[in-house]
């Protein structure tokens, strides 16, 4: 037993000596020297150009981290000479003992003034494939174990070419924090910010948010359950949870209500605007509030509660699955000034055309029951509205 202390004890001493030594080294060696040692592993790894402009500052025990300052990960071939991304900083840190285990454990990861150029060509060839080479992964090899104390973007900004489609969509001021990331744990303490750029929206673009406490979250996504989210677009606000899959068929149910808020306003923020109406006014305030389920491509809205102006509606709306579908709703309404949301009486003004080949192709069909509705100095009581909207635009079917 004294055989077995003594050798235990040499090899523990061993092990802090080559700690000592590789922190000694740390501090007396500059790991900026190793800088084109760095660059061409990664450069062979991914099969792209990769440079650290920055310094870099090395850490061991417990964390073995890597701090960096400015650096660029290159371009695929034929998608012009800018790199695809570059940052200010970043940081990252793995704990030593578990990496022997097969085990990842990183600190919070960190990248500040990321720049991010995803683009797609019209032959559908994409800058971010082909990252890692061709290789085949081999089939039996196990997958490491990760965890991430979290992560933290700042200041950075995504862009997106679709040049099939001639769009350009562009994130500024991205900012992402993350709690712990692990298999089998929940994300906690998810936020998401940025400003939104893309065609026909306003020029300064059109901010948004997103705040999930907590979501349960399989890693094949054939399990998805979110108690709480709050989502924000511009002045727009909207709360609400979510459970579901996002297998094959996707099945999504949960519940969503909204603030008060201007619809003109923000569909004019995204570059669409709201037929003209007799009363400029009208239009001019919105909130609802809805359950709501996909199922396999088929949606519905129950309990739908939903303010227009001054007037108050509760009712449904359902549509099947498939590009052919027709979606069906049934509204009931308290009180409506018809006159307000009639075309202006001007023979000049043009008729109102859905935005885009999207709305054009949506096909509405329902009725509005109120117990109260004026027109001019007509007043009615239980009149039903049956509407229809489709390629040839909202018109009526009908009055009762």
């Amino acid at each position: 037993m004294r055989v077995l202390k003594w050798i235990s004890l040499v090899i523990a001493g061993l092990v802090v000596l080559l700690f000592v030594a590789v922190l000694v080294l740390v501090r007396v060696i500059d790991p900026n020297g190793f800088k084109p040692q760095i660059e061409a592993a990664v450069e062979d790894a991914t099969g792209r150009e990769f440079s650290l402009v920055g310094d870099i500052e090395l850490g061991v025990f417990p964390w073995a981290s890597l701090r960096t300052g400015e650096g660029q990960f290159g371009n695929a071939p034929g998608f012009g000479a800018e790199p695809m991304a570059r940052w200010k900083s970043a940081e990252v840190g793995a704990k030593l003992i578990p990496l022997l285990r097969g085990e990842l454990v990183a600190r919070r990861v960190r990248l500040d003034g990321a720049d991010v150029r995803l683009v797609r060509r019209a032959d559908g060839r994409a800058n971010w494939e082909g990252i890692g080479g061709d290789a085949p992964q081999d089939p039996d090899a196990q997958p490491m174990k990760l965890h991430i104390d979290g992560v933290e973007l700042k200041n950075s900004r995504v862009s997106f070419v679709d040049e099939a489609a001639a769009r350009t969509v562009v994130v500024e001021k991205l900012e992402l924090t993350t709690d712990e990331i692990a298999e089998g744990t929940p994300f906690t303490d998810t936020l998401l910010d940025g400003v939104l750029h893309t065609d026909g929206f306003a020029p300064a673009g059109v901010s948004f948010g997103l705040r999930v406490p907590r979501a349960d979250i399989a890693w094949d996504l054939s399990k998805i359950a979110i108690p709480e989210f709050e989502i924000t677009l511009d002045a727009f606000e909207a709360t609400g949870g979510v459970n579901g899959a996002l297998g094959e068929p996707v099945r999504l149910a949960g519940s969503i209500a909204t603030n008060e808020f201007d619809p003109r306003a923000l569909l004019a923020s995204v570059g669409t605007a709201l037929p003209k109406t007799t009363d400029p006014m009208a239009l001019g305030k919105m909130k609802a509030a809805t359950t709501l389920s996909f199922d396999a491509g088929a949606i519905s809205l129950e309990s739908l509660t939903l303010d227009v102006d001054e007037t108050h509606f509760a009712g449904n709306f359902r549509r099947g699955a498939g590009d052919a579908a027709v979606g069906e709703f049934a509204l009931k309404g308290d009180y409506l000034d018809i006159a307000r949301y009639l075309p202006p009486p001007d023979p000049a003004s043009e008729p109102f055309v859905l935005p885009t080949a999207l709305l054009a192709a949506l096909k509405l069909r329902g009725s509005i029951e109120l117990e109260r509705a004026t027109l001019d100095d007509v007043e009615m009581k239980g009149v039903t509205l049956r509407l229809v909207l489709d390629e040839k635009g909202l018109r009526s079917e009908g009055t009762e």
